[in-house]
């Protein structure tokens, strides 16, 4: 599938208040994800194409952040809520790496922001140079996953990377001294129901420092026919267990149980 690009402008680059904040380099991401929640973005910005089709580039996105930034102390900004900040498009672009290198400069003050990233791309290696120039307790990588399995991955997932290219990411990166983990996210019935403890198992192995989990209460809005075809491909089993987990208020239950259990004795320096 081809994917539209169209350069635009931005006013503001953090979007939040008090002391936290969001930026988004991009609006709209190449990984389609089937069970994204940020697809109501297609009609705020007028878009009738199908989510993954059409990206948004920011182009003026890092000066107007350093505009900001001078105005601004103590604030934590997270990268990203709207797109993922190392889709495809990043690779031509670069919104993202300039964006961080305005923020590493102004992470070198006192009152300079922490930063968190959010990914499911190991192209964030390519930025490894301007990561290691933050002060190590001003950053945090996380890498978004759902299941270990690449095939399985490349249903629900189909533009982001293999997940154990994720992983490999996170090594590389623990390596370099700066802070990465795993947010499981979000955790999908049947699929991350099935793969937790093998998922976990990885990531110890990967030298994650922290985890995450994200209990998709979203569910019942966000199960659409994108989702079911990608549960049709995985069974019978698969796609029933989805709309029994729709429709149940045990769901959120159950699988805070599944969480705790799969957690005991692991080595992780924290669970977010």
């Amino acid at each position: 599938m081809g994917i539209r690009v169209e350069e635009i402008t931005c006013k503001s680059a953090l979007t939040g208040s008090g002391s936290h904040y969001r930026l988004n380099p991009y609006g709209g991401c190449e990984h389609a994800c089937a069970y994204c929640y940020a697809t109501y973005l297609a009609r705020w910005r007028g878009q009738s194409g199908p989510w993954g089709s059409w990206v948004q580039v920011k182009t003026n996105i890092p000066r107007v952040l350093e505009r900001e930034l001078a105005r601004k102390q103590g604030i934590e900004v997270f990268l990203s809520t709207a797109c993922d900040v190392y889709q495809p498009v990043e690779e031509k672009y670069r919104l993202t790496r300039q964006c961080l290198s305005v923020l590493a400069l102004a992470a070198q003050r006192e009152d300079g922001p922490g930063v968190r990233v959010l990914t499911k791309s190991d192209r964030v290696l390519h930025d490894v140079d301007v990561l290691t120039a933050f002060p190590p307790d001003r950053l945090q990588v996380g890498f978004s996953i759902t299941t270990h399995d690449d095939e399985t991955a490349a249903l629900i997932e189909p533009g982001a990377s293999a997940p154990s290219r994720r992983l490999a990411a996170v090594t590389t990166l623990t390596g370099a001294g700066i802070r990465a983990g795993l947010f499981v996210s979000p955790v999908l019935p049947y699929i991350t129901e099935r793969d937790l403890p093998a998922l976990l198992d990885r990531a110890e192995q990967a030298g994650c420092r922290f985890v995450g989990f994200d209990l998709l209460n979203y569910l019942d809005q966000h199960v659409g026919g994108t989702l079911r075809e990608a549960y049709e491909h995985l069974g019978a089993d698969a796609l029933a267990r989805l709309e029994e987990a729709r429709h149940s208020a045990r769901y959120e239950p159950a699988v805070r149980r599944l969480i705790s259990r799969a957690m005991r004795s692991r080595t992780f320096d924290d669970m977010q």
